[in-house]
């Protein structure tokens, strides 16, 4: 199960957003701006921690680069490779996520966080409304964690990011 790295990486991606929301709180806040400037600049800087990641390194965000995780699609593997959803898809994945939190004050996190702590493969909602899971790439401590196939395009993107590279 990979939900102890899908929290920490939702952690430090939205430890991320919070940052930067805050730098730019302090910075926009004396600018002589309409207030609803000021909050399309913050949506849109909380958003893009989110999204523009996933256009650059489709299926990882930041904290889940870090935590050498991926989104893929559910339906299996072609070949030996994992497909990875298409960045449009991502961005949406994304988007819904933010979305349901940010309606449900948080609510929703903790009712995804059950339901991926409860499953052996570590799927929550917005993993069921795309067809999608998270997969890790590098071994994990845990024995029972199964064994990855990584593929070249995910070895193009984990360059650089392993003590052995």
């Amino acid at each position: 199960m990979v939900f102890d790295r899908r929290l920490r990486a939702y952690s430090i991606d939205t430890s991320l957003a919070f940052l930067l929301v805050i730098l730019v709180i302090f910075t926009v806040y004396d600018l002589k701006m309409p207030e609803w400037a000021k909050n399309s600049i913050v949506a849109a800087i909380y958003l893009g921690v989110y999204i523009i990641p996933n256009l650059i390194s489709p299926g990882q965000t930041f904290g889940k680069r870090v935590q050498k995780l991926k989104v893929i699609k559910n339906s299996g593997y072609e070949g030996r490779e994992y497909r990875v959803p298409s960045r449009f898809f991502l961005v949406l994945r994304e988007l819904l996520k933010a979305a349901c939190t940010i309606l449900t004050f948080g609510f929703y996190l903790l009712i995804a966080g059950i339901v991926s702590n409860n499953r052996r493969d570590g799927r929550t909602v917005h993993d069921f409304v795309f067809g999608t899971r998270v997969i890790p790439l590098t071994r994990f401590s845990d024995e029972r964690t199964e064994r990855f196939v990584v593929g070249e395009e995910m070895k193009e993107a984990l360059k650089g990011t392993s003590h052995h590279d």
